[in-house]
């Protein structure tokens, strides 16, 4: 028997062709279709959820090769962005082993003074409208949790409405991760002040800058102090630190609606030696 060859002219007319030049066509169709048909690549990449971390976001990205017939389609496992509330929590963990409460002792009579924070080993820091004008040393204390040791007020600076005190170190009471900001914070940027709290869990009011008011120092000419307005300090909290979302330390609460800046705080502790 002959073999016989399937020719397909290309000036055929489609209506020319018999049921097996058909198929024949049909099948050669699907097989060039497969090939040239769209890659799908997946990447899924590996990582780890951290706590505190929404669900990661996927991210379809569809690129057309230039030159190509080929779609590549890629799906990727982003690095989650952390809401606000996140940065929140995560900026006042790092600052809040510092915080302290102030304890005036009389007798059997035990005051609550307020708010302060340790800036230094064995050294902490307040707002000066926290500690009476007649108290005396012996009578103050500093606590968190169960630990209270006594300190020494060994600096009560009028013009900047601060107090320092010096007490003997402890695991309990130190600076902890507390980092002093070098900048400036800007308008409408959001800050965290805290307060002590018994709960182990510091209070916090969040507001935003209202505005950096920058001065000379009258005692120091050469020296500029920053004020930093914001609504987050209000009575309760001044005396405590003021933080970033990046939680750097940006000042001091040392009244109603204003802050001492970390820089002039940091040249203020840096003279005492």
């Amino acid at each position: 028997m002959k073999n016989k060859s399937v020719i397909l002219n290309s000036n055929m007319d489609i209506k020319d062709l018999n049921r097996s030049q058909f198929l024949l066509l049909l099948l050669l169709i699907i097989l060039v279709s497969s090939i040239t048909t769209a890659v799908v690549t997946v990447t899924l990449l590996d990582q780890t959820p951290q706590a505190g971390i929404v669900n990661t976001v996927n991210r379809v990205v569809e690129r057309i090769v230039p030159g190509a017939t080929t779609t590549v389609i890629k799906i990727v496992k982003e690095e989650p962005t952390a809401t606000e509330g996140e940065q929140i929590v995560k900026a006042t963990e790092s600052v809040s082993p510092a915080v302290i409460k102030l304890v005036q002792k009389t007798g059997d009579d035990v005051k609550n003074l307020g708010t302060g924070f340790v800036i230094r080993e064995g050294l902490v820091v307040t707002s000066l409208k926290n500690i009476p004008d007649d108290l005396a040393s012996t009578s103050l204390s500093i606590a968190k949790g169960q630990t209270s040791v006594g300190v020494e007020i060994i600096s009560r600076n009028i013009e900047n409405k601060l107090a320092f005190l010096k007490f003997t170190a402890t695991s309990t009471l130190s600076v902890g991760g507390l980092v002093l900001s070098e900048k400036l914070p800007t308008s409408g940027q959001t800050t965290v002040a805290m307060a002590y709290s018994e709960s182990g869990n510091p209070d916090i009011m969040i507001g935003l800058v209202m505005g950096v008011i920058s001065a000379t120092a009258s005692t120091t000419p050469t020296q500029n102090v920053d004020l930093i307005r914001t609504g987050s300090v209000i009575g309760d909290n001044i005396g405590g630190p003021l933080v970033g979302l990046n939680g750097q330390v940006l000042g001091i609460g040392i009244s109603r609606g204003y802050a001492l800046s970390a820089s002039a705080l940091k040249t203020l502790v840096d003279q005492i030696k």
